[in-house]
């Protein structure tokens, strides 16, 4: 980097003098440049300094992370020459070669690599590392990543990990386990992925063979990462050696095997379920990790809209009855299960668990493993559980109409019970239960709730933006313009990816007296549906909707997880506070706003707007003695939102000036923008007096502009008028079109 240009690194106020001649005095500095030392700095911000440079050189930034490059480009250029002159080719343009490169100023390389290869060659700018890491990458087959793994295991200054081994009860820490594998890169690999997965908070770690390298991916916030590869050769120990903490069979290739080991890593232990699978290249090796300390058994941090909450809560402190939990493999079931033990677990209450395994030891809780060859199956522990005196019995998954019928014959006869299965939603579980063989009849009589649910990525909360609808999903869903919706962007917090941390999406049925019915008469799952909305439930789409609206997730994230209702608008569902109301919600507030119009069709409908509660009673007084009907809104969001709900019924619109949120003028501008309120007075009601703010709220499409304080018989004749111009023009439009 030049001395030029160092200046007007520094000039950003992204880098001081005194970091730059630090980096230029570090050994990093001598061996890898004055841009590696630079970026390996604690307190620089690596992204930053990068794109600072890029708009210095003048040249377009890339990160390298995400670029599949070529294998035709690769054999242009050999890896001695990509080392030589440090940069990695990218794509061809124009008969250029564009290539990535950590000094794109450095005119005289450029000039001999131009000469080598034959052709002009364009420059894009990358950081120094990233070009290392991928010529490694690219002409290595996967060893960097090794290596990679290798030499970071060996910091033990930054790691305090563990891996155990169950033999006669004694368990070994990743220190003796290093000692004792001193020149064995397999057992250094193997740690190598576990820490690197404990660092990632990965729940899944997943090991592939492949035909040349096997490839290591990890789940992170449900979704696979490929983070590493290795030689296909070390494939067969590294499997072994899983094999052996495990205790499975390393002779066995032929057939899955499961296993379980333990880990400790940062002074925690996890536990670790571990299933092996023969593929075409080699066995597939899968390690779902157990965190015991990251398990939150509050019901208040799963996330449940209000309404679903207090049901579930209702329910599961019932002495009687079924529960049930539904969704795909990893969506958090046995979790839920377990935060609904918690919340009524106590000493006076007997708890018996069967599980397939017992994932986490809860205390207070009987818990049972199942083992089918010794004949533990869940139906079989079902039957001795019940001899066992128990207030509440949770079944970790109902799999056979055995199972399911000893279950909810227990929920008919003095118990509470919990289970889980897999169904796609919350109604077709009655249908899959009584395709089991449960009568109708007798499942409608001992069900309390069934919760289907799915896990969405949370946007990271420091990178998250704000946006408005496109116009494809204001066509598609009637969705309201001016709604705030957010996406991701990606920053160091979040590892670049837009979302941080999962959760829950949920489907709460409740059954009362109405759902109780539908079930006997074993009505269709879409009228079951339909009947359950009616009754207050959201569906998974409309409670994700609701977490994106608060900007929990994105919208393509609910979408990815769950699909609309057919009928699903947002029209008249979007309530004061900006949330989705559920169907049966939207239904009662149209008829509420129904009510008055019914009774008396020549009264007027008029929205009120003003942050001062005062003014609002008093204009609502001075309206209602001339006969008119008054809503209230107390700023230009909530005003906006109520005339969502209720456009077709409103006769006029009084919005104050000045307000939070949404000011009055902007209030306006919103609502003239859109078509469909033509037909809609607005008159501005403020205390401010000055020519120019009368004529900008003129200008923004007001009608009348009233001064405070209110003038009682003023505000009426104003209103009047108004309306009564209004009421004109419709009757010469329509007259006019007849």
């Amino acid at each position: 980097m030049l001395l030029k240009q160092q200046r007007q690194l520094i000039d950003t106020g992204l880098v001081t003098q005194a970091q730059i001649s630090e980096a230029m005095q570090s050994d990093e500095a001598k061996k890898s440049g004055l841009l590696f030392a630079l970026l390996s700095l604690g307190d620089i911000d690596g992204t930053k300094i990068l794109q600072a440079l890029a708009k210095i050189y003048k040249v377009p930034y890339l990160d390298l992370n995400h670029v599949e490059i070529d294998a035709a480009l690769i054999e242009k250029c050999p890896e001695e020459l990509c080392t030589e002159f440090h940069f990695v080719p990218i794509a061809m343009s124009g008969g250029e070669m564009v290539i990535a490169t950590s000094d794109p100023m450095d005119y005289a390389s450029m000039d001999v690599l131009q000469f080598k290869l034959g052709q002009r060659v364009r420059p894009v700018f990358t950081s120094p590392e990233l070009i290392k890491n991928k010529i490694r990458d690219l002409f290595s087959g996967g060893d960097a990543a090794f290596d990679d793994a290798m030499s970071g295991l060996d910091e033990s200054g930054d790691f305090e990990a563990g891996v155990e081994e169950e033999a006669n009860n004694a368990t070994a820490d990743i220190d003796s386990l290093k000692k004792g594998a001193e020149g064995s890169p397999i057992i250094k690999l193997v740690n190598g992925i576990i820490i690197k997965a404990m660092q990632m908070n990965s729940s899944d770690i997943h090991i592939e063979a492949g035909e040349k390298s096997s490839v290591v991916r990890l789940r992170v916030d449900g979704r696979l990462r490929a983070v590493m590869q290795f030689p296909s050769k070390a494939h067969p120990m590294l499997a072994s050696r899983i094999k052996i903490m495990s205790k499975l069979d390393i002779s066995n290739t032929r057939t899955p095997q499961d296993g379980r080991t333990k880990v400790k890593f940062g002074g925690k232990s996890f536990d670790m379920r571990v299933s092996t699978l023969p593929a075409m290249f080699g066995e597939k090796v899968v390690m779902r990790i157990l965190d015991k300390s990251g398990l939150s058994l509050s019901l208040d941090v799963l996330a449940f809209e209000k309404t679903a909450d207090e049901r579930i809560r209702k329910s599961i402190s019932r002495p009687t009855g079924a529960v049930l939990v539904t969704g795909p493999t990893g969506s958090g079931k046995t979790t839920t299960l377990y935060s609904f033990l918690h919340h009524i677990n106590d000493e006076e209450t007997n708890i018996v668990t069967v599980e397939d395994p017992v994932e986490f030891q809860i205390k207070g809780l009987n818990q049972v493993q199942v083992n089918v060859r010794a004949g533990m199956t869940f139906a079989a522990a079902l039957r001795s559980i019940l001899r066992q005196d128990p207030d509440v019995v949770m079944v970790g998954e109902i799999r056979d109409e055995e199972t399911a019928h000893i279950a909810l014959h227990a929920a008919q006869t003095g118990h509470l019970v919990m289970s889980t299965l897999h169904t796609n939603d919350a109604p077709s579980t009655v249908s899959r239960l009584v395709e089991m063989g449960t009568d109708p009849v007798a499942l409608s009589s001992c069900l309390n709730l069934i919760v289907a649910q799915r896990l969405v990525r949370r946007l990271c909360p420091k990178c998250k933006k704000k946006v408005k609808p496109t116009a494809e999903m204001i066509a598609l869903y009637d969705m309201p313009e001016d709604l705030e919706l957010y996406e991701p962007v990606g920053c160091d917090a979040c590892m670049k990816i837009g979302y941080k941390g999962r959760c829950g999406v949920h489907e709460t049925l409740y059954v009362n007296d109405r759902v109780r019915e539908a079930i006997a008469n074993q009505v269709s799952d879409q009228e079951l549906m339909q009947v359950c909305r009616e009754e207050g439930m959201y569906t998974l789409y409309e409670d994700g909707i609701n977490k994106a609206l608060a900007g929990i997730t994105s919208i393509k994230e609910v979408l990815r997880l769950s699909t609309p209702p057919e009928d699903f608008t947002y029209r008249d569902r979007i309530d004061a506070d900006g949330s989705l109301m559920s169907l049966g919600q939207a239904a009662a507030a149209r008829d509420h706003l129904q009510v008055n119009t019914v009774e008396d069709k020549t009264r007027n409908t008029i929205l009120v707007i003003d942050d001062s509660k005062s003014i609002r009673s008093l204009v609502r007084f001075i309206l209602q003695a001339e006969g008119h009907d008054v809503i209230e809104a107390e700023d230009g969001r909530a005003g906006l939102s109520l005339l969502q709900q209720a456009r077709d019924k409103l006769s006029m619109v009084l919005v104050d000036y000045e307000m939070p949120n949404i000011d009055g003028p902007t209030f306006i501008n919103e609502v003239r923008r859109q078509s469909k309120y033509d037909g809609l007075p607005i008159i501005m009601l403020t205390s401010r007096k000055d020519e120019e703010d009368e004529v900008l709220g003129l200008d923004s499409g007001a009608d009348d502009y009233i001064i405070k304080p209110v003038e009682p018989m003023k505000l009426q004749a104003r209103v009047r008028k108004i309306l009564s111009m209004y009421n004109r023009i419709r009757t010469a439009v329509q007259s006019g079109g007849a």
